[in-house]
């Protein structure tokens, strides 16, 4: 029998592999330092990053330091100041406490902490490189500490090949900067980025102070405050009216103990509380703040510390749940004519049909030439498998389901037609034609809108800056967080202009997407053609239905929309006789 299989792994192995679970990005070695920050007392804290953080990390604060003798010390895996006993880790109260934060960041670049405690002369410097202190001296510098990380992974280079790029990696960054600082309102929070200074949160008393500074003034000004209490369940903070809502979740933030977490009972608590008052398909506004007993909730569950274990998570379901719930009723039951439609809720009619292509004259696209017309005797030849082409009868139409579905009938099926996916599928495809004929007609206006812009919609704007033009958009920056809009394409109205260019960098969100590296116009013109499709749940008119109809003639069966879904169900009549017991039709 083979013996000696099992060995204990070399100490700098195991730090890299405890690494690999604590530190995934520059993201996460400023969650760790920013972390420690608070749990120091800081009142002040810096973060700067160079080449998002792929080049170095700094993080200054202005917390209580530590002694020259606790410094190598903090570098050791373990080593912590804020657990003594066993029971501690059941009473966390503290951002940080498992000790592996610096050690692992440590083991995977090059690092040099500074810190000074009160009152004390001077202060003490650690170099320390993949994990190994190079030397320890005494060294003049401010009260606090600060950490300085370079060359994050560098003696990993497969690990770091899996890193985005330098504004994805910044975004990621920024991202949890943010939502950290909204925790901590009585902390002045400064973020800055290649000597650039992205962010300055000054401290407040009143965390919608602060809320308003991260998430801009347009959100705030339709959120309302919560107050709840249930047994030791608290919950504070403020959650979005109908009047507004996101196309993703990102305006979703949940801290327990004022630690930023991600769990699936909460989120699905609010989305639940919000059912059937925006549509199914949007995101409310919600910033909510937890307290609980910290016996109640076990935050040792994930390395990151990102994710947490309940004692009781049907009552933490219902305490949100009813929270938030309680803020919605107490709003006039009916909300017509008090707050604006939720988008996608209503169809826009008339005059404010001007950006789609449902119009009341017969003709669908003005500019389109007769040979690119699509209709029942304009299919041209050659062009594959066409459904005008197969079909041996006149398509009829039966009408719409739901609001959101169009059912034809042809001879031996029946054809459901999603109309917002179809309309999609239109849409992207005259785009796309306008753009390479150089057909697209842009729109000076006389007085140009403006936006404010979160700091991460305006890293967005930046990065398809170049895609927006082509489109026929004009934005430029008009002063801190406001853009102006002077020109929009044709097709889009004045009136839904900043709601358009709002969704779109929703949809445009990196953190949101995989395959990064695909082309910035492509998907540019899908997000535009779906913010301009008609939504699920509008009532069409007859010949707002035919005209959607006529333009899909050269659509296979098959076609899906830009992002995938399918536009045609095809339901064979016998298929329906099997099911009511009859011979098929005909027979």
């Amino acid at each position: 029998m083979m013996s000696g299989k099992i060995q204990i792994l070399p100490e700098p192995i195991s730090q890299m592999i405890a690494a690999g679970e604590v530190v995934e990005r520059p993201a996460s070695v400023v969650k760790e330092l920013v972390e420690n920050a608070i749990d120091a007392g800081a009142s002040e804290i810096l973060v700067e990053l160079k080449a998002g953080g792929l080049q170095m990390i700094r993080v200054v604060d202005n917390g209580e330091g530590m002694t020259p003798e606790d410094v190598p010390l903090a570098l050791r895996r373990f080593a912590t100041s804020k657990i003594r006993e066993v029971e501690d880790l059941y009473s966390i109260q503290t951002m940080g406490f498992r000790g592996e934060a610096l050690p692992s960041i440590a083991s995977v670049s090059q690092m040099v902490v500074k810190t000074r405690v009160q009152h004390a002369i001077s202060g003490a410097q650690v170099v320390c490189e993949g994990g190994e202190i190079k030397s320890i001296s005494e060294i003049g510098c401010p009260e606090g500490t600060e950490v300085e990380v370079k060359q994050l992974f560098y003696n990993l280079p497969v690990r770091r090949k899996f890193l985005r790029s330098i504004r994805t990696e910044l975004r990621y960054a920024l991202q949890f900067f943010l939502r950290t600082s909204l925790s901590h309102s009585s902390i002045t929070f400064k973020f800055i980025h290649d000597n650039r200074l992205l962010q300055e949160l000054l401290k407040t008393e009143s965390p919608l102070v602060r809320i308003e500074a991260v998430l801009g003034r347009e959100s705030t000004d339709h959120l309302q405050p919560i107050a709840f209490q249930e047994d030791e369940v608290e919950i504070s903070g403020f959650a979005s009216l109908p009047s507004i809502s996101k196309g993703n979740g990102d305006g979703i933030s949940i801290y327990i103990n004022r630690r930023f977490v991600r769990d699936r009972i909460i989120y699905k608590a609010i989305l639940d509380a919000y059912r059937h008052i925006i549509p199914a398909d949007r995101f409310p506004i919600v910033v909510l703040f937890i307290s609980l007993n910290p016996s109640s909730v076990d935050v040792n569950v994930h390395p990151a510390k990102s994710e947490v274990k309940f004692k009781e998570p049907e009552k933490i379901y219902h305490s949100v749940w009813a929270a938030i719930r309680s803020l919605l009723e107490e709003k006039p039951k009916s909300l017509e004519g008090i707050f604006p439609a939720p988008k996608g809720e209503t169809f826009r009619r008339e005059k404010e049909l001007s950006f789609l292509p449902f119009q009341k004259s017969p003709t669908f696209y003005s500019t389109q030439s007769e040979e690119d017309r699509i209709g029942p005797q304009g299919v041209r030849e050659g062009e594959g498998h066409r459904w005008e082409t197969m079909r041996k009868f006149p398509l009829r139409i039966i009408g719409q389901i739901w609001g959101t579905y169009i059912l034809c009938e042809e001879e031996g099926r029946l054809i459901f037609i999603d109309q917002h996916a179809a309309h999609e599928r239109i849409l992207f495809e005259k785009f796309k034609r306008e753009l390479e004929n150089h057909s697209l007609v842009s729109e000076k206006l006389l007085v140009p809108i403006l936006t404010e812009l979160s700091v991460e919609e305006s890293l967005i704007l930046d990065s398809a800056g170049e895609a927006f033009q082509a489109l026929g958009f004009e934005i430029e920056s008009a002063g801190e967080k406001l853009y102006a809009i002077s020109s929009i394409p044709s097709f889009v109205s004045q009136n839904d202009a900043k709601d358009v260019v709002r969704d779109i960098l929703e949809d445009l969100s990196l953190l949101k997407r995989e395959g990064e590296g695909s082309d910035g116009l492509q998907t540019l013109l899908i997000s535009l053609a779906c913010h301009s499709a008609v939504r699920a749940n509008s009532p069409l008119r007859r010949e707002e239905i035919e005209e959607l109809i006529s333009k899909l003639g050269p659509f296979h069966y098959s076609t899906t929309c830009p992002h995938g879904r399918p536009i045609f169900f095809l339901f064979p009549i016998d298929e329906l006789g099997r099911q009511f017991k009859r011979n098929p039709i005909g027979s």
